[in-house]
Formats: C-alpha cells, sequence, structure tokens
C-alpha cells in the first residue's frame, strides 16, 4: 500500500487573491508518512466532489471566521474577517466527506467548521460572551508559534486519551471563537482550565477530530502533539 494522499482545505490570501497554505501543515503530514494535496476554492464545488474518493483523509485547517448566520445568528462586534469561499466549499464538501467515512482532523477553524456542519454553533468571541472565561487564559498568545502557553484537561475514554494516554497537554493558542452547543453526534474531548472547549470527536468515527490549537507549529517540539499527526495519518494508511 502506497502512502495515503491527504486533501487539504486551502487557504486564501485576499490581499494577494493567491490561494496558499501554511507549510508546516505539509511538512506535518509529510513527516508523518502521508501526502498532503491542496484542494481547489474556487472550483465548482460538484467538480470538487467527484474528486473526494481519491484521497484517504481531510484536513480542515485554520482561518477566519465563518459567516455567523450559517448557525443562526448576527454577526457579533468582535467577529473578524469572513471569507464566503471558504464557508462555500468546506462547509459543501462536509457530508460528501462525511458519507466517505474517511479520517477527519480539524484545526482551529476546522474545529468550528466541523462542529457548524453538523448543527453546533460558537462562541463568536469567547473574551464577551463566555462568562466562564473569567480565568483571563491567553486563547490568543502574543508567544511565538511553536510556544507551549496553556493546558488542557483531556477526558479519559475519548478519541484523543486513546491517541496521547494523557489528561494534561500543553499547547499554543491563536483563537477568538470556540464551539458552544456542540453538534450531532459530537463528543468534547478536551478543555481549557477556563471551560472553553479545546478538542472534539464524532462518536462511533474511527478518526474525526478537531483541536482548537495548532498542531502544525509542535509536531517537532510536542511528542503529544507528533502522536496526533501519526495518529491522523496512520489512520487514513489503515484504510
Amino acid at each position: 500500500m502506497g502512502k495515503p494522499v491527504i486533501g487539504v482545505m486551502p487557504q486564501y490570501s485576499e490581499k494577494d487573491t493567491r490561494l496558499m497554505i501554511g507549510e508546516n501543515f505539509f511538512y506535518a503530514i509529510a513527516k508523518a508518512g502521508g501526502i498532503p494535496v491542496l484542494l481547489p476554492l474556487f472550483s465548482p464545488v460538484e467538480d470538487v466532489k467527484e474528486s473526494l474518493d481519491r484521497f484517504d483523509g481531510f484536513l480542515y485547517p485554520g482561518g477566519p471566521d465563518i459567516n455567523p448566520l450559517i448557525f443562526g445568528e448576527d454577526a457579533h462586534s468582535q467577529c473578524g474577517n469572513i471569507l464566503p469561499a471558504r464557508d462555500t466549499l468546506e462547509l459543501a464538501l462536509f457530508p460528501a466527506i462525511s458519507c466517505l467515512g474517511k479520517p477527519v482532523f480539524g484545526i482551529c477553524r476546522g474545529i468550528q467548521v466541523m462542529n457548524v456542519a453538523l448543527g453546533g454553533t460558537l462562541y463568536q468571541d469567547i473574551a464577551t460572551q463566555n462568562a466562564v472565561t473569567q480565568r483571563n487564559i491567553g486563547h490568543y498568545q502574543k508567544a511565538g508559534d511553536a510556544v507551549l502557553t496553556h493546558s488542557v484537561d483531556v477526558e479519559k475514554g475519548t478519541l484523543l486519551y486513546e491517541i496521547v494516554g494523557k489528561e494534561r497537554l500543553f499547547v499554543n493558542s491563536f483563537h477568538h471563537q470556540s464551539c458552544k452547543e456542540l453538534g450531532a453526534g459530537m463528543a468534547v474531548n478536551a478543555t481549557a482550565a477556563d471551560g472553553v472547549v479545546e478538542a472534539v470527536a464524532l462518536k462511533n468515527h474511527k478518526f474525526f477530530l478537531g483541536v482548537q490549537w495548532h498542531p502544525e507549529h509542535l509536531y517537532e517540539v510536542s511528542e503529544d502533539m507528533a502522536k496526533i499527526w501519526n495518529a491522523f495519518v496512520g489512520s487514513c494508511k489503515s484504510r
């Protein structure tokens, strides 16, 4: 069996009008034994759907805020930039990917897309909307990308616990939104000390994991993060 091919949802630079992806996503997948391939953003969605069975797994990376109208809310004053093309592509492909039953890994915006796609909602700005954040944890750190700045508590018996084998992880953090009401079938896998949801997984699915931090910057500095990448790509290999 050859290396698994991972379809990566594209990021986009509006300033340069360029499709793009942070290089560390590709490095992390390759280091774990996979072949990353960037999906198109502006091609007809139906055309992209026809290509999905060629991939062994899918990565939903970080990016701008999801349009809150999608989950039934007006935009909050602190809602950030919205890129409708990404909302359209990622949410339109989700049902087809789910039907294929292939591994899915979501990071930052990715965990939020996965939750909204399954009918969940988001805190559009956790600092002003989530009352449990009074412990004032820095969810948008000023430190560098690969610096670990806060802990998350991992629930026993979850997919994430099965992967890392411990009840506490240390992570980086670059987000101002988070999951609120969970989508159908989703289960919390980890939370921050202030109650913010940091990881979710879909019940009864081999690998369907979303994390709120950025493990693409940590695969070389954290054994725990390397385990997550290896588990994702490994689940794609075993299909």
